[in-house]
């Protein structure tokens, strides 16, 4: 097949990376430990929940992680679009008039100078942004082929980039955010590095895999690249059954779902002797009508973006790869993760999003008076 080829750094370009590899990035972000050889097992119990798309015999699919703030950031760039917006139509005319200036000359030219080499690129910024996050793609997946010793990257519209599966360093890193020494999330990677430790590129992107969600727990971050790593080296006789796969698309249930807190209803059950969920039920109830209101927009602008998202689809030759080891299906026995609204769920979503819309009533009775 057609892959890219590793481009040799420049002095310049390769002066910058290490200089940053050494900076507050590095100290604050990065923090990364061996896990030995993708041959050696790390001992513990391998792991596919919410980690596979499809499988077969030979070929392994996986997402790196689907992005949690998605919707949220096309919305965040959407505001930054219509803010630039405003800027450049109503705020810059008022230096001008009948095409006269209106002010100072120099006041005006100062403004649109501000327009050209500010506003309009910011805006356009903002513009990729929300154009990237609402019709890019909805994950970046991963595919393992055992028998050709492969992975396979997709990133976007070129090429996906390949990896020898026996060349690869498996790490764990942790992110701990730069205000903060007390969560860590932690991830498992697969680095391509070159013969002096640094990691390989090809052309601008870096020449890592990221296998799955990050996770506050280490160990259960390093279960899913042992669920990856004994597929490879082992076989797919040789898993576990996974609980539930992952699906590209999100269902209604996802925008009322309120960050997990209608998983509570769901789990709950009073006929259950000793059952002490309804304590996390009332402290769900009281959140959500306080503050469903803010939380509604951004679970909506999530779900209408992995709508509008586009499924990524492999090069022909990488598909034929497949067809190997039979169709590509998910788990055996799995569910899906994306989970359809039971009965019991119904009055507790009609308590909250009722409760944000009477917020939004308010609001807008605020605005029109």
């Amino acid at each position: 097949m057609n892959t890219t080829e590793v481009k040799k750094m420049g002095c310049w370009a390769r002066h910058i990376r290490k200089a940053s590899a050494h900076g507050p990035l590095h100290r604050a972000v990065r923090q990364w430990r061996g896990l030995g050889s993708v041959r050696t097992s790390t001992g513990t119990v391998p792991n596919g929940d919410a980690l596979v798309y499809r499988m077969n015999a030979t070929t392994l699919e996986i997402g790196q992680g689907a992005n949690t703030f998605k919707g949220m950031m096309g919305l965040a760039g959407l505001v930054g679009v219509w803010a630039s917006y405003m800027v450049l139509i109503v705020l810059t005319p008022t230096f001008f008039e009948d095409g006269e200036f209106r002010t100072h000359p120099i006041a005006a030219l100062v403004a649109t100078s501000i327009d050209v080499i500010f506003i309009l690129p910011v805006g356009l910024l903002f513009l990729t942004i929300f154009l990237t996050d609402f019709f890019g793609y909805t994950d970046a997946l991963l595919r393992f082929d055992r028998v050709r010793r492969k992975v396979w990257m997709f990133v976007g519209t070129r090429s996906p980039i390949e990896l020898d599966w026996d060349r690869l360093t498996p790490v764990s890193q942790g992110i701990t955010p730069a205000n903060s020494n007390i969560n860590t999330f932690r991830s498992v990677l697969l680095v391509d590095l070159d013969a002096e430790g640094d990691v390989k590129f090809d052309g601008r992107f870096p020449r890592i895999a990221s296998l799955g969600q990050t996770s506050l727990n280490e160990e259960q971050a390093i279960s899913q690249y042992e669920y990856v790593r004994q597929f490879m080296e082992l076989g797919p006789a040789h898993l576990p059954s996974c609980a539930t796969y992952l699906e590209h698309r999100t269902v209604f249930r996802d925008i009322v779902r309120f960050f997990g807190f209608l998983d509570l209803a769901r789990n709950i059950d009073w006929r259950r002797p000793g059952e002490t969920g309804g304590y996390g039920l009332v402290f769900a109830n009281l959140f959500c009508m306080l503050l469903g209101w803010g939380i509604l927009p951004f679970n909506l602008a999530s779900y209408i973006a992995y709508r509008c998202n586009r499924i990524p689809k492999w090069p022909k030759d990488i598909d034929d790869y497949a067809k190997d080891g039979g169709e590509m299906r998910p788990p055996e026995g799995a569910a899906s993760e994306r989970l359809r609204i039971v009965l019991k769920e119904v009055p507790f979503i009609l308590l909250w999003v009722g409760c944000a819309f009477a917020v939004y009533a308010w609001f807008a009775s605020w605005f029109i008076k």
